[in-house]
């Protein structure tokens, strides 16, 4: 666990027992009374949190951090077909970072994807969507 976990867990243990702490020292009546205004509040701001997670929840596709011996193919709200040659792994290259920005609200992100191969992220087509092997080498 890193430091910043340590703290957030320490402070949320410590936060809860001073709260049981007031409760205690306020006694039975009173503490059911805060324990009523408490959950209100608490009860709003968690519809709010909602809300805010909900409006702001993006339509993106991502492969962050992804490792993959394969392609990155990311497609979005394409209006047609859409045929996607896919190139084999073990081309020779090395595993490159490959970021791919989305068209038509959201995004699609390989962010930190490290690949030599194929990795589809496919979203929105109008038509058909057909992902054929690489050409084989003529002999």
């Amino acid at each position: 666990m890193t430091k910043r976990v340590v703290f957030k867990l320490v402070g949320a243990f410590l936060t809860l027992g001073g709260l049981a702490a007031f409760l205690v020292l306020q006694g039975l009546d009173a503490a059911d009374k805060w324990s009523s205004v408490l959950s209100l509040f608490f009860t709003v701001a968690g519809f709010a949190l909602t809300l805010v997670g909900l409006l702001n929840r993006g339509t993106a596709q991502s492969a962050d951090q992804a490792v993959t011996g394969g392609s990155v193919h990311q497609v979005r709200n394409v209006t047609g077909d859409v045929v996607i040659t896919a190139g084999g792994g073990g081309t020779g290259h090395p595993p490159t970072a490959a970021p791919v920005e989305g068209q038509g609200g959201g995004t699609q992100s390989a962010h930190g994807t490290r690949t030599a191969g194929d990795l589809h992220q496919i979203d929105g087509v109008g038509g058909s969507v057909r992902i054929q092997p690489p050409a084989s080498p003529a002999p």
